[in-house]
């Protein structure tokens, strides 16, 4: 299958994984919540590993893996608890985004060079994340100085961080999708395990109480098959990642529609146009390619 078609049909899925994800941290403790969506995540991916599906690695191989998990996780923790106190239609917009924070890590330290239509993409994104802030504020107050639009932003740049990363091992090590996945599902557990312990569990009952959902088992599922087909097309040799990143991101249109008909949030003109402009903007830099 092309890359591009993998790349669209993991947006697909990424875009249910958001609602999922939405239903799940929603009034609820966010990092046990983690733990648990890790979990299921390891358990369903396990046979894959029990049955010898996985290329033998190295420890200098497993290195590399847990520094991609540490990454993830540090990213995953910043964007649910955003996700947890924001409007989906909003926090998934400024999700988008990672595309152009991707650029921008390629040029600071790839030595890439932007085309004129992807400078022009870039700025498109730039106006749009005015134009969302101006939206946001009727629901957030001031949009800048709030700490989950804050939290959303860290959170994105280290996806942008680990899209660079995913390059790295899958097309210049060579490493398999396949056992790419298993293994971070596995440190992926590790990594959540003392998050939770560490940082949530001795002030438990002073924050948001945990309550176990069904859906942390629909996040499992379809972040499985999201990355799955992510990690098959940045695998292939010709897979351009500032593209597969922008088409992925296209999730946002299924979470902003979401948010707006299935959570009850507000509507908005601005808050339509803004996401529309963040669309275009990552379309003109795909193009730039």
């Amino acid at each position: 299958m092309s890359w591009l078609l993998l790349a669209f049909a993991s947006a697909v899925f990424l875009g249910f994984y958001d609602l999922a994800k939405k239903k799940s941290v929603q009034d609820n403790a966010v990092r046990p919540v983690l733990l648990l969506c890790s979990v299921f995540y390891a358990l369903l991916m396990l046979p894959v590993l029990l049955t010898g599906h996985c290329e033998p690695l190295t420890l200098h191989d497993h290195l590399f893996l847990m520094g991609k998990s540490v990454i993830v996780g540090a990213s995953w923790l910043f964007t649910y608890s955003a996700i947890a106190h924001m409007p989906l239609s909003i926090s998934t917009t400024i999700r988008a985004l990672a595309p152009l924070f991707t650029i921008m890590i390629a040029v600071g330290f790839l030595g890439e060079r932007p085309h004129v239509m992807q400078w022009a993409g870039i700025a498109v994104c730039v106006c749009s994340y005015i134009g969302l802030s101006l939206a946001g504020r009727k629901e957030m107050g001031h949009f800048f100085s709030n700490s989950w639009v804050v939290a959303m932003l860290l959170g994105t740049i280290l996806a942008a961080c680990s899209g660079i990363y995913d390059k790295l091992i899958l097309q210049r090590m060579n490493f398999e999708p396949l056992t790419v996945q298993v293994w971070f599902s596995i440190y992926m557990c590790v990594v959540q395990f003392l998050t939770t312990m560490f940082t949530w569990y001795p002030t438990r009952k002073k924050t948001t109480p945990f309550q176990y959902r069904w859906s942390f088992l629909a996040v499992a599922a379809l972040l499985i098959i999201a990355d799955r087909c992510y990690f098959l097309a940045v695998s292939d040799s010709d897979a351009l990642i500032s593209v597969i990143t922008v088409l992925r991101r296209s999730s946002v249109f299924i979470s902003f529609l979401a948010g707006i008909l299935i959570f009850k949030e507000r509507k908005s003109k601005t808050k339509f146009f803004a996401m529309l402009g963040v669309v275009v903007g990552l379309c003109l830099i795909s193009l730039g390619r």
